[in-house]
């Protein structure tokens, strides 16, 4: 069983702490426009030398965060927020990002999950072509490689979840019980593989449960119109 060292495993709270399953609505999004870790997420990274070394080599294009890691398969640089994520009665939670995964080596690297309040999870990692559900056994989607894709998961109970890809229902499973809680995660995520990843946006919130486009129109109404500009990281912190 391939070792993955997400973010997923040794995570680091933030103090952005909020009450428990039921609070209002929310909705937050990293649109591309500056390295997660200056807009309120926890940067995780290490190579062969260890955590908190080197890390991917990143840049800003565009609106999109480029992660190159292929140098070496120990590199990891991925991003987390420690929140309360539950849906209350009536709610959905909703996670979204765009990815295009350019290169993989050996198995799926880049990856992107949540873990609920009470230590339910779900994460998916990503090849050129495919995502495999991290916790579940068997169960992956393919879709085709080269392009931008849209994911969205969602998830009422926080036990069960659907993932659409490009607005269709793409793939359908369950949460499995873990360690960690109330986290998002989401980058350059295992260990023992190299890739070289995309990330145009990451948002997740919570939104009242359809009538669909209630739901939806809210979120859409909370994210901001990207900004465009070139930043560049060398991959040394």
């Amino acid at each position: 069983m391939m070792r993955v060292k997400m973010t997923l495993v040794c995570l680091t709270a933030l103090g952005m702490l909020i009450s428990t399953a039921g609070a209002a609505p929310y909705w937050i999004a990293w649109e591309g426009n500056d390295f997660p870790e200056n807009e309120g997420w926890t940067r995780e990274y290490g190579d062969e030398n260890g955590h908190g070394q080197g890390g991917a080599v990143r840049s800003i294009e565009d609106g999109s965060l480029l992660l190159d890691g292929r140098r070496h398969p120990a590199i990891y640089d991925s991003y987390t927020m420690s929140r309360a994520v539950d849906p209350g009665s009536g709610e959905m939670f909703i996670m979204r990002w765009r990815l295009r995964v350019d290169e993989v080596s050996v198995h799926e690297d880049p990856i992107a999950g949540v873990f609920s309040d009470e230590s339910w999870a779900v994460a998916f990692q990503f090849s050129e072509t495919s995502a495999i559900s991290t916790f579940e056994t068997n169960n992956g989607v393919d879709f085709e490689p080269g392009v931008f894709h849209r994911f969205e998961l969602r998830s009422w109970d926080m036990r069960s979840y659907e993932l659409r890809i490009n607005d269709s229902v793409a793939l359908t499973g369950d949460f499995v019980h873990v360690f960690t809680a109330s986290e998002v995660a989401w980058g350059d995520g295992a260990v023992g593989s190299a890739s070289l990843s995309v990330w145009d946006y990451v948002e997740f919130g919570v939104v009242p449960e359809p009538g669909g486009a209630i739901s939806l129109g809210l979120a859409g109404a909370i994210v901001l119109t990207k900004g465009r500009r070139n930043t560049y990281d060398n991959g040394k912190g």
